[in-house]
């Protein structure tokens, strides 16, 4: 099957959808299917036969620099896929988001080409109520897509009340073969995050709690945050306030070599989001035997229980701090919770299961209608 991947990012722009449309197309191809790229998020990418950048995005006078990127890039994409859609006999069109599907949608129908679209986590239901974004959010879902996925029970749950009431559910994966478990780091403890910094990260509680561990032990310790983003500066001056310029360490954007070995040298990874999706980052965190303590919301608690991980409240200080002192003082359990993440991500979320589950959605897309 000629199967094209409509996507805001794909490496080396980084980004957990990125390298999950990446890593899905790259299985895809080894099963023999003939996988393109469109995408608009193009910094670095050359193009090829089968990987299509319709960027970069100038910045538009008056717009702020997300945005007029976005807008010129659905419209690049819009332009692209009149153009070429049908020319290059494309048989399925799988969208990774609303609005590049949104670009796409309309050409597909008009061309008969079945398409998917795949919600890697919906903010909506996050919106205040009664928000202008999270209705056009929800209008988006309504375009006359073939099919619907999403990444996580919470956002699969979220589009059935919105009135798909057949959106299914198909998880990330990760390719474990990058990762090495050679035994978790012990002197000094790090603490590892990875993410963008932005408010939903909830990395300035992840800075208040840290600031609150420091204050209890005497034992040294490192948190590095792997990540760029808008609220990069002002957590950087929040961390040198709360005095953890000798413990927080800033990595910046990693490439995907210095991503890997940030993980390998971590001894535990925190994701203290105040929403999330299906995070690649805790599925890599895994992979890498590394414990985990996250925040309950999303799609985290399909992945975690008691057994493989720490579940604390969004937003709180206090929980993540104990969770944090706990394994920064118990080396036996910190091996046993990665042990256990490590054996789920490599025989539950591997690629070629994810791809397989891909597949059956891609059969209900082409099936005649009736």
């Amino acid at each position: 099957m000629r199967i094209l991947h409509v996507t805001k990012k794909f490496p080396p722009v980084v980004g957990g959808d990125a390298t999950a449309v990446s890593s899905l197309a790259q299985v895809q191809s080894r099963n023999g299917h003939d996988v393109h790229v469109l995408t608009y998020r193009a910094e670095g990418i050359q193009e090829t036969d089968h990987v299509h950048p319709v960027g970069p995005m100038q910045t538009l006078d008056g717009l702020d620099r997300i945005g007029a990127r976005r807008l010129r890039g659905m419209r690049a994409i819009r332009v692209w896929s009149r153009e070429h859609l049908a020319a290059l006999g494309i048989e399925l069109v799988h969208a990774h988001a609303v609005d590049v599907g949104s670009a796409v949608v309309r050409t597909a129908k008009r061309e008969r080409i079945p398409i998917l679209l795949t919600c890697h986590g919906v903010w909506f239901p996050y919106r205040p109520r009664g928000s202008l974004l999270g209705w056009v959010e929800r209008s988006l879902l309504h375009q006359g897509y073939d099919a619907i996925s999403s990444v996580d029970s919470a956002s699969v749950q979220a589009i059935r009340r919105a009135g798909i009431p057949r959106a299914s559910l198909v998880p990330n994966g990760v390719d474990a073969s990058e990762f090495h478990t050679p035994g978790l780091a012990q002197n000094p403890v790090r603490f590892l995050f990875v993410g963008r910094h932005v408010y939903q990260k909830g990395i300035d509680v992840l800075l208040e709690a840290t600031a609150l561990v420091r204050s209890r032990l005497p034992e040294p310790f490192v948190l590095e945050l792997a990540g760029d983003g808008p609220q990069r500066q002002a957590l950087e001056r929040r961390a040198h306030s709360l005095g953890l310029a000798d413990t927080v360490r800033f990595l910046g954007s990693l490439s995907r070599p210095d991503l890997i070995e940030a993980y390998g040298r971590a001894t535990v990874f925190v994701l203290p989001s105040r929403f999330e999706g299906f995070p690649l980052a805790l599925l890599e965190a895994w992979a890498a035997g590394l414990p985990v303590i996250a925040s309950k919301v999303g799609g985290i608690p399909d992945l975690c229980n008691e057994g493989n991980a720490i579940l604390v409240p969004a937003g709180q200080v206090e929980p993540l701090a104990d969770s944090m002192i706990s394994l920064l003082r118990d080396p036996i359990r910190r091996q046993t919770l990665g042990a256990a993440g490590c054996d789920l991500v490599r025989t539950q979320y591997t690629w070629d299961a994810i791809a397989s589950s891909y597949e059956r959605l891609y059969a209900e897309c082409v099936r005649p209608k009736t």
